[in-house]
């Protein structure tokens, strides 16, 4: 199997983005409890609102990143998979071709010779 250094990549790619939607959860509960200081900027702003918005951010910037990651890794997997796959009829083509004498009727369009 080659590619192991690739296939390492694509899973902790996959890996980081879990681990990013995790810490943009976490990061909105740290703001919901926490919550920013909006007294001192905006006195008439409602803080709950701010806090609510502030954490709805949090996740969807969370959910935005890591999912970035998870979709490159698995494309990277797909890849890798493809080209295995690929390789392998390759190598049976081959088999088959050595095998077998290539004849005009087997082909799908013709030499002009053939139509002729």
């Amino acid at each position: 199997m080659k590619y192991r250094f690739t296939r390492c990549c694509a899973g902790a790619l996959v890996v980081a983005g879990y681990i990013v939607i995790a810490l943009g959860v976490v990061a909105a509960v740290a703001v919901a409890i926490v919550g920013p200081d909006t007294a001192r900027y905006a006195p008439t702003v409602d803080d709950r609102l701010v806090r609510v918005a502030a954490a709805l951010i949090c996740v969807a910037a969370g959910f935005l990143v890591g999912a970035l990651f998870i979709v490159n890794g698995q494309l990277l997997h797909v890849f890798l998979d493809q080209r295995e796959f690929l390789a392998g009829i390759y190598r049976r083509l081959r088999k088959k071709k050595a095998r077998v004498p290539e004849d005009d009727r087997t082909r799908l369009f013709p030499t002009r010779a053939a139509r002729r």
